[in-house]
C-alpha cells in the first residue's frame, strides 16, 4: 500500500513517510560537510564557521520537520515542492565547506531557495498556519539576503552579517509565538528519532574517510571497533530500553496545544543543539584519531572528541529535564568528567582517549537503567507514565508505529 494510500496509524496518528527519511538522508550530508570543515580547521575561527552554518541548517531543517508533520506529503505538490527543498540543501551542503569563502553567495541563495520553498508549502497548510508563516518568513527571508551580502564581502563584517542571520531566527519565534500548527506528537518523536539514527551513522561514515583507503591494519581495526563503541552507546542513550520515546510522546500529548508548542521547540529543537553538535565534533576528531591510533593526539582533535561527547551528554541531560522523561544527574556527572578525558588523549594516546569515553558513557548507561528498575519496582503502575519526580500522568498511549527503525518506540 502506497504513502498515499495509508497516510495515518490505526490510531490515526500520522507516519514518517519514506519522503521525510530520503529528506532526512540528503540533511545529514550536511553533517558530513559541517565535519570535514572542522577537520580542515580546528581552531576557533572554524568552530565560529561550524556554529553559524550549523544554526542556519538546524534551524530550517526544524521548520521542514514542522512542516511535514503539519501538512505530510501526501499529494504530488507537496512532494514535489519537498523534493525542491532537499535540492536546496543539497546545494547548502556542497557550499558549506567554503561558505566563508567563495562559496559565500551561493550558500546565501541556497538557503533563500531553502526558506521560500518552505513558505509556499507551508501556504497549503490551512489559514491558521499560513498566516503564521507569514509573520516568520520575513525573518527566515532577511536572514537569507544577509547571508548573500556577506558572501560579496570579507573581514569582520562577513561574521557580523552571519551573526545577525542566525540571531534574526532565534528572535522569530519569541516576536511571532509557535501558535497555528496542529503538532502530532508521535509523527514528531519519530521524526526526531530517525534523524538522529542517521547522524549517528555519520560516524561510520567519518570512520571510512579517515582510513582514506588505507590498508585496514590491525592496529586500525581496533581503533575503529573501539571508536564503534561511542556512537554505539550514544544510540543507546537516546533509545534505550525504558519506552524514553513514549514518554516523550505522552509528555507532549497532555499538554494544550500551545505549551505542546512550546514544549516541542524546547526538546526537540534546543536540547537537540548540543546533541548534534557533540556528533560533529566527533565526527570530524574521529578522522584524526584513527591515523595514528596509538599516539598522543593534538590538542584539538583531543578537545573535540571528548567535548563532543561531553555535549552530547548534557543534551540528553537537557531533553531529560525539559520533558521529564528520565534522569538527568547521571548524565551530566559523565558529560563533565568527560572533558578531563582530553588530558588522556593528549598525553596517552588516541585509543585511550576512546576507551575512557566509552567507559564513562557506559557508565551512564547503567546509573540510568538502574533508575530505571528501581522507579518500576517502587511504583510499576507508573512505568510508562511516571515522571522523575514520580507523578504519575495519563495511562500509557498506544504505542506509534515506526517505518524503518522499531527501536525508537521500543516497549
Amino acid at each position: 500500500m502506497s504513502e498515499a494510500q495509508s497516510p495515518s496509524t490505526t490510531h490515526g496518528e500520522t507516519r514518517v513517510t519514506t519522503l521525510e527519511l530520503f529528506f532526512d538522508l540528503a540533511f545529514v550530508f550536511n553533517f558530513t560537510q559541517l565535519a570535514r570543515l572542522l577537520s580542515r580547521d580546528m581552531t576557533p575561527r572554524g568552530l565560529l564557521q561550524v556554529l553559524l552554518v550549523f544554526w542556519l541548517l538546524w534551524w530550517m531543517y526544524g521548520g521542514y520537520a514542522w512542516l511535514t508533520n503539519h501538512l505530510p506529503p501526501h499529494r504530488k505538490s507537496h512532494r514535489l515542492l519537498l523534493l525542491l527543498g532537499m535540492a536546496s540543501f543539497l546545494v547548502l551542503g556542497l557550499a558549506t565547506p567554503n561558505a566563508f569563502g567563495g562559496d559565500g553567495v551561493a550558500f546565501g541563495i541556497g538557503y533563500l531557495l531553502t526558506v521560500g520553498v518552505h513558505a509556499a508549502l507551508f501556504a497549503y497548510g490551512g489559514p491558521d498556519a499560513a498566516r503564521n508563516m507569514l509573520r516568520i518568513a520575513p525573518f527566515h527571508t532577511l536572514s537569507a539576503l544577509l547571508v548573500i551580502v556577506a558572501g560579496f564581502l570579507d573581514g569582520p563584517a562577513v561574521y557580523a552579517l552571519w551573526a545577525t542571520a542566525v540571531l534574526l531566527e532565534v528572535v522569530a519565534p519569541m516576536v511571532t509565538g509557535v501558535s497555528g500548527f496542529a503538532l502530532r506528537p508521535g509523527h514528531f518523536v519519530e521524526r526526531h528519532g530517525l534523524l538522529m539514527i542517521i547522524a549517528l551513522g555519520d560516524s561510520f561514515l567519518a570512520l571510512g574517510i579517515g582510513m582514506d583507503g588505507g590498508q585496514a591494519g590491525l592496529s586500525h581495526v581496533t581503533t575503529a571497533l573501539l571508536i564503534f563503541v561511542i556512537p554505539a552507546c550514544l544510540w543507546w542513550v537516546y533509545f534505550d530500553e525504558s519506552e524514553k520515546a513514549r514518554r516523550a510522546e505522552r509528555a507532549l500529548e497532555k499538554e494544550g496545544a500551545h505549551q505542546r508548542s512550546r514544549l516541542a521547540l524546547s526538546a526537540f529543537f534546543y536540547a537537540h543543539v548540543p546533541m548534534l553538535l557533540g556528533l560533529i565534533l566527533i565526527a570530524s576528531a574521529v578522522k584524526k584519531t584513527i591515523v595514528h591510533p596509538f599516539d598522543p593526539l593534538e590538542l584539538a582533535p583531543s578537545t573535540a572528541l571528548a567535548g563532543g561527547v561531553s555535549l552530547y551528554l548534557a543534551g540528553i541531560a537537557w531533553f531529560h529535564g525539559i520533558l521529564k522523561i528520565g534522569p538527568q544527574r547521571f548524565h551530566l556527572a559523565a558529560s563533565a568528567v568527560g572533558l578531563g578525558a582530553i588530558a588522556v588523549g593528549r598525553y596517552s594516546s588516541a585509543v585511550a582517549e576512546v576507551f575512557v569515553l566509552g567507559l564513562l558513557i557506559v557508565a551512564a548507561l547503567v546509573s540510568e537503567h538502574r533508575w530505571s528498575r528501581q522507579i518500576d519496582r517502587l511504583a510499576p503502575h507508573l512505568r510508562t507514565a511516571a515522571d522523575p519526580s514520580g507523578r504519575p500522568n495519563h495511562p500509557p498511549a498506544p504505542p506509534t508505529r515506526v517505518t524503518a527503525t522499531p527501536e525508537v518506540n521500543r516497549s
